[in-house]
């Protein structure tokens, strides 16, 4: 942690990211300064989270072998240490050195507990649990609309000319936006199976893996960030991601090519 310039107790919200970006967010709190909180939110979504972890499993890990999966968490463990010594040339500082009393162990209460857990699990049932059902109602309305071939379309030359991608994962990156495990779950639907390998090439089944893993947090995570830090640094954050996900994927994909 002190390698990006962060404290050690970062560690705690960044492994709370791979069950979900939102309480990973929302633990940063526990970080000392503003400009650690920030660092190490903006961070924790880049870790693959439960729902990308499907992601991963679903394409990669069952048709190119675990060592595949494993191999784009180690690459997701150098992004997280790429971005945060770009964030912290960014946003200049010392991390705080750990100074505290530790207190007298004591058997604890059960009430206490509950009291503490829904303290920090309500923040999570009132953000991201309306988002989850407002973002499937749009999705039934969009698919009902049939408003898919044109947002597919709009999308061709990032998804067909750059990414190498077919035309229609378009859609499923709009709709990872709501909620990242809609990607698989939108590519049975669209293609009628769930046989993956009839659908993408070995190259196509990692560069979808790679974007999803980067390109931008769900809405849900989103609203975490607009709430802990305003909605610039939040858009910052976005932005951010959209574009070095786009790039890092479509090098990925052009690299990957030369091995399959």
């Amino acid at each position: 942690m002190h390698k990006i310039e962060v404290h050690g107790k970062s560690c705690i919200p960044l492994l709370l990211g791979f069950g979900c970006n939102v309480p990973a967010c929302l633990a940063s709190r526990i970080m000392e300064t503003e400009r650690e909180r920030f660092i190490t939110a903006f961070l924790t979504t880049l870790i693959p989270c439960s729902a990308v972890t499907v992601i991963i499993m679903g394409l990669v890990g069952k048709y190119l072998g675990i060592g595949w999966a494993f191999g784009l968490y180690f690459f997701a463990f150098l992004v997280v240490l790429l971005m945060g010594r770009l964030a912290m040339k960014i946003s200049p500082g010392e991390a705080t050195e750990l100074i505290m009393v530790m207190p007298d162990y004591k058997r604890p209460q059960m009430r206490i507990i509950l009291l503490q857990t829904w303290f920090r699990l309500k923040d999570f049932v009132f953000i991201a649990g309306p988002l989850v059902i407002i973002s499937g109602i749009i999705i039934e309305g969009i698919y009902s609309a049939g408003w898919l071939s044109a947002i597919a379309n709009g999308l061709r030359p990032i998804t067909v000319n750059w990414l190498g991608l077919p035309v229609m994962t378009g859609v499923l990156l709009i709709f990872g936006i709501l909620r990242k495990e809609l990607i698989l779950i939108m590519l049975v639907t669209l293609y009628g199976t769930n046989n993956f390998a009839e659908i993408l090439s070995p190259v196509q089944m990692i560069t979808l893996v790679v974007v999803s893993m980067f390109y931008i947090p769900c809405i849900a995570t989103i609203a975490a960030l607009w709430k802990e830090f305003g909605w610039k640094k939040t858009l910052g954050i976005s932005v951010t991601e959209i574009f070095f996900a786009i790039l890092i994927s479509g090098l990925a994909a052009r690299i990957l090519r030369l091995f399959f």
